[in-house]
């Protein structure tokens, strides 16, 4: 028979199929977390903004990846700001498409307005990481970069040349 945990009352866990105790990860590790940054649920009926707003967060994550290896705090708090912002122009948007004929000139304005805004302030937080630039041979690595001839003062002999 096997050994299976159990639980305060004695009583096997449901669904328990390892070692006791040797199974699953220690206690208090993060190996699921990706960056513990959340959002908030969003009004019923705006669960396909949830699921556009993960899709990007995947996209860009990915894009990052291929692009520097990593994610860091920096790119994390970035893409959080461009999924609220992605968030609000969606949901601006699905106001605007629910109640337009409720709303005035000017209110249906408004809500076109930061619909524009949000859709903006994302494209600026997405250019902010950098995606766009080429890695392979920046002119600023190249004009920085300590090169053969300045290390061996042009005379590849690496010192000082004598006149």
């Amino acid at each position: 028979m096997v050994d299976t945990p159990s639980n305060a009352s004695g009583k096997a866990r449901p669904g328990f199929h390892g070692k006791p105790g040797r199974s699953g990860p220690p206690k208090g590790n993060s190996n699921a977390q990706r960056h513990g940054m959340k959002g908030g649920k969003l009004p019923k009926g705006c669960m396909y903004i949830e699921h556009r707003v993960n899709s990007l967060r995947r996209q860009m994550e990915t894009a990052l990846m291929e692009a520097k290896g990593e994610i860091n705090i920096i790119d994390a708090a970035a893409i959080n700001s461009i999924l609220k912002w992605e968030r609000h122009g969606l949901l601006a948007a699905h106001w605007l498409r629910k109640e337009a004929d409720k709303l005035s000139a000017s209110d249906r304005l408004r809500f076109s307005e930061a619909i524009a805004k949000a859709s903006d302030n994302r494209d600026r937080n997405i250019r902010a990481l950098g995606l766009d630039r080429d890695n392979a041979n920046s002119i600023l690595d190249a004009l920085y970069a300590r090169g053969k001839a300045m290390l061996a003062n042009g005379d590849g002999a690496g010192g000082v040349e004598d006149k």
